[in-house]
């Protein structure tokens, strides 16, 4: 289970670490977030991110609707989708695009907040 965790935590790093350089990279050239590879690489991490994250969910029998904070976790992380696909995808002005991505950095450390406090009350802890 260490490795499993060690390898969700890698993925954490190197996630934000892609997403938040394909935001910045974005805004001085807005078709280096449509390039096959940039897309492949995030699909690929984040694909690796997730899996991990079921993994240690099911080897540590914790259950979104049981464990209240890993509830809260998944919401931020549904959250962080939309606004990462507004800021890479669907917003229609540079003003828009970079609300969405500052808005998805800050949703991330969020859900790293709660999983580091586990408790979905994360103002409040």
């Amino acid at each position: 289970m260490e490795t499993i965790k060690l390898i969700h935590l890698f993925c954490v790093g190197l996630s934000i670490l892609f997403f938040a350089g394909r935001g910045a990279v974005m805004f001085h050239d807005p078709s280096f977030v449509g390039r096959r590879w940039v897309r492949k690489v995030a699909e690929s991490i984040d694909t690796v991110l997730l899996f991990s994250g079921i993994t240690l969910a099911w080897l540590t029998e914790q259950l979104p609707w049981e464990d209240v904070w890993l509830g809260a976790k998944l919401m931020l992380l549904l959250l962080y989708i939309l606004l990462g696909m507004v800021a890479f995808h669907w917003g229609r002005s540079q003003m828009v695009k970079m609300a969405a991505w500052i808005a998805a950095m800050a949703t991330y450390a969020g859900m790293v907040f709660v999983a580091l406090t586990r408790t979905p009350w994360s103002f409040t802890a």
